[in-house]
């Protein structure tokens, strides 16, 4: 069963949800139009940078999975893999690349998914502000890098065990908890001009040797480094970007 709200919702949803329980702050989010870009969260995140009042950087891929409860067809080999009914996503290859190299040079990054899939089911957790805490996470380098133009896909059981990558069946060590229990423990970095300006030269340099390379305009190529980074994260490779003390 397709689920019931988008992706853009559900990263709605719980970046809400993340940043008021975290006191984090939202440094980027998807499709931020070129001509905003000037007016987005720029100069805020760069102002309270420069202050010290964050240490810690963390990356989402967000995602939302499809409910399988019956064995049928070509689910078979996902369903024996969970020993029952699992959910499922498609992983992009060039977004994985991604988030595995903000794993491994910049730590804190993780694919982010409902253990839910009805759209009631999110505006509850929504009201009861439950939602991380219903959300796995799930480190990329645990499965490392894919390649090939091979479909991928990521399964893992209701309860959001036994996290798999698929077809090669690769399992990840473990999935995190969005929530206060089981929650991932989050390297410090010092996030300041040195830090902006190294993450900007990698997504730059990861995004030109990408499908995404069209979008590395001459505007882009102008934006002040934090700015630029906002942009790649955001509209390029839907990557949400959160700050947290």
């Amino acid at each position: 069963m397709n689920p019931g709200f988008s992706e853009r919702t559900f990263e709605f949803c719980f970046n809400a949800e993340y940043c008021q329980v975290n006191s984090a702050l939202l440094a980027s989010h998807p499709h931020i139009p070129s001509q905003q870009m000037e007016k987005d969260l720029g100069y805020d995140v760069e102002f309270r940078l420069n202050h010290g009042n964050y240490t810690r950087s963390v990356f989402f891929q967000h995602k939302v999975a499809a409910f399988a409860e019956k064995k049928a067809g070509r689910n078979a080999h996902f369903y024996d893999a969970n020993g029952g009914p699992y959910f499922r996503f498609p992983v992009d290859n060039e977004q994985h690349f991604t988030l595995c190299e903000l794993s491994r040079t910049k730590g804190n990054a993780f694919y982010c998914v409902p253990r839910f899939h009805l759209s009631h089911e999110l505006e509850t957790h929504f009201r009861a502000n439950s939602i991380a805490g219903n959300a796995i996470l799930l480190d990329p380098l645990d499965v490392g890098d894919i390649y090939g133009a091979e479909r991928h896909n990521i399964t893992f059981a209701p309860d959001g065990t036994n996290p798999t990558l698929h077809p090669e069946v690769r399992k990840f060590k473990k999935s995190y908890s969005g929530g206060d229990e089981n929650r991932p423990e989050l390297k410090q970095n010092v996030l300041d001009k040195g830090y902006i300006e190294a993450l900007s030269q990698e997504l730059m340099s990861r995004t030109i040797n990408s499908c995404f390379q069209v979008d590395i305009t001459k505007s882009v190529e102008r934006l002040k480094p934090i700015e630029r980074v906002q942009y790649l994260l955001g509209h390029v490779h839907h990557v949400t970007w959160l700050l947290l003390p």
